[in-house]
């Protein structure tokens, strides 16, 4: 009797950790659609038009913070696929390369939490937000015909590094009132 108590006791801590971490990843994916999709209808940065804040990425940094990779993934990838059907940009150069800037953004930021303590939230999404930019500038060359964007990676990436600093002080602020609960 005690043992099948046991098991049921294990499966409903199981389904209750897989359902808070759905919850957690609908919720934060929710949010990176609606933080992109304002982003989208935002202008680019005056002295650097082809860059935008990251705004949605707070939400990615803040998933991998309290849930997991995989969990993370789903938000910045999801949150390509949901914007660009939302703009008309799924599927299309601008598509590409805003995939391309995600995947490079959450494999940086990825690869840095796994190494504990030794960068936190704000160093992994100013490194996310300089992969983001590398990644698009190298898919855009192609595209556009020309390797000269890469002109652009050094501003680029100055700007990047603070706007991504900022997007994860956001959500170093967020993960701590989270956790306050």
């Amino acid at each position: 009797m005690d043992s099948m108590l046991a098991s049921v006791s294990t499966s409903v801590t199981r389904g209750s950790v897989v359902s808070r971490r759905v919850a957690v990843g609908s919720g934060l994916l929710a949010v990176a659609c609606v933080l992109g999709l304002i982003e989208a209808a935002m202008p680019g940065l005056p002295l650097a038009p082809w860059l935008k804040l990251g705004l949605a990425n707070i939400a990615v940094v803040v998933a991998l913070a309290v849930a997991d990779g995989a969990t993370a993934a789903v938000v910045s990838l999801g949150r390509v696929v949901i914007v660009g059907l939302a703009t008309g940009t799924l599927g299309t150069p601008v598509g590409l390369i805003a995939a391309a800037g995600a995947i490079a953004s959450l494999g940086m930021m990825w690869a840095l939490s796994s190494r504990g303590d030794a960068f936190s939230l704000v160093g992994w999404s100013a490194a996310g937000s300089a992969a983001h930019v590398l990644a698009q500038l190298v898919i855009a060359g192609p595209l556009v015909g020309s390797w000269s964007l890469m002109a652009l990676a050094p501003a680029s990436v100055l700007i990047a590094l603070p706007l991504g600093a900022l997007t994860g002080y956001l959500a170093r602020t967020i993960v701590s009132r989270l956790t306050e609960r």
